[in-house]
């Protein structure tokens, strides 16, 4: 008999899913098809010359969210976006400790927030701008309200909003949040990907959804395949190439490589592949010399767990307003929330996030700062070594052992740095 999947199993599948995903697509992330010898491995590499197991901004934004999520208690959208600028600014939660990749739709998003005007709605609404960039990052939003079907999928379009305000956006969130909300309550694949699914008892979809999410949803993907299955930055042809490769696979590594090999936007397919894939067939369902491989897993571990007590907290039914903080974009001024004791985060997120990997991330980041061309740079192979050692030995108030999984990441994040920077180093006197 197959293992029964808990929710715990599944949203840890979601993120670690989505950071696996990213990571291997990430190796041919900008390759057309056809121009590189396909995948078989998680091998790293790439445009970015990334160690195996390292992702890129789709995972990097998605921890940010998860991180405001679990820090406020609900979806605070101006927090996100100063998440995600810290992200963009300082590497924040990144797998390599600085922002390598961002795309132009979110960062214009990001330099037009303002923090005086608490108006976090400053995703683009021109046709133009319907890239990938907040389904890329989605599955923590709609998974911490997943008991409340109809709340996580609006969740889901207040989510892209910050970033991406298209209506083919919107739709394509609205719907792949129902899937996640699906998979979680253990729903066979063939009725999550059967025309039109929703999780909700009585859907009734819009009229005014867009005819090509329309398309995608009545199941484009079944019959389509390469060239019209494409890694396009189009929300759209993202959403279709990684249900095709859901679809057409039945575990998740075939699925993943599959949706990777198509190539382009690579790393962000397999991300979005890897969300639901990952909360379909649960954690034990990716590939495990995948999961020692992926950056600062303990710490995404610890995010899904969270995300899991979230959505246990959350379990009576809410009203939409009480869970989501939109700012000061409605008429009248400042939005007044209703009363509820919002989620607080376990002693666990406290240990281990708070007093373990933020206090690790400043050392992280200075670091980084001084591995790249500057007169500040390390100069010897030696003043790197010694500095990686007081990062992980020497921060006050770190507790080393408690933390001993993430410190472990983390000192493989220095380490692959020194190595990518041994010959400069090694010459220097």
């Amino acid at each position: 008999m197959a293992e029964l999947l808990t929710a715990k199993d599944r949203i840890r599948g979601s993120l670690l899913g989505m950071a696996c995903g990213d990571a291997v697509g990430a190796a041919v992330e900008f390759c057309p098809p056809g121009s590189f010898e396909p995948l078989t491995d998680m091998i790293g590499g790439g445009k970015f010359d990334l160690e195996a197991g390292e992702w890129t901004d789709d995972t990097s934004m998605a921890l940010c969210m998860a991180e405001s999520l679990i820090d406020k208690g609900q979806l605070d959208l101006c927090d996100h976006l100063r998440r995600y600028k810290r992200w963009y600014e300082t590497g924040h939660l990144s797998s390599t400790g600085m922002c390598f990749d961002i795309g132009m739709t979110t960062r214009n998003a990001l330099n037009k927030f303002r923090e005086e005007t608490r108006n976090p709605i400053v995703g683009p609404q021109a046709e133009k701008a319907a890239g990938n960039g907040s389904l890329m990052r989605l599955c923590p939003a709609p998974l911490a309200f997943w008991q409340q079907p109809a709340v996580a999928m609006e969740v889901a379009v207040w989510s892209s909003r910050t970033t991406h305000g298209v209506r083919q956006c919107l739709d394509a969130l609205r719907y792949f949040a129902g899937l996640l909300v699906g998979c979680l309550n253990g729903v066979p694949k063939e009725t999550l990907l059967s025309p039109m699914y929703s999780p909700l008892a009585e859907a009734s979809w819009s009229e005014s959804l867009h005819e090509d999410v329309r398309e995608v949803m009545m199941g484009s993907f079944r019959e389509k395949e390469p060239p019209s299955i494409v890694g396009s930055g189009y929300v759209v042809k993202t959403l279709e190439a990684a249900l095709w490769a859901f679809y057409h696979t039945d575990n998740f590594r075939d699925g993943c490589l599959k949706v990777a090999n198509i190539g382009n936007d690579a790393d962000t397919t397999a991300a979005v592949y890897g969300q639901i894939a990952g909360a379909y067939y649960g954690e034990k369902g990716i590939p495990a010399g995948w999961r020692e491989k992926c950056s600062l897993a303990p710490l995404i571990r610890l995010f899904a767990d969270e995300i899991t007590m979230m959505a246990d907290y959350y379990s009576p039914p809410l009203c939409l307003d009480q869970l989501v903080d939109t700012g000061n974009v409605f008429a009248g001024g400042e939005h007044e929330m209703s009363p509820l004791m919002y989620y607080r985060a376990s002693p666990a997120w406290q240990r281990l996030k708070v007093a373990g990997y933020d206090l690790l991330e400043e050392g992280i980041t200075q670091f980084v700062r001084r591995m790249l061309p500057s007169p500040k740079a390390y100069k010897t192979l030696q003043e790197a070594e010694d500095a990686k050692k007081a990062i992980i030995t020497d921060t006050e108030g770190v507790d080393v052992m408690a933390c001993a999984e993430l410190v472990l990441s983390v000192e493989k994040l220095l380490d692959s740095w020194i190595t990518k920077n041994k010959p400069r180093l090694q010459r220097s006197k």
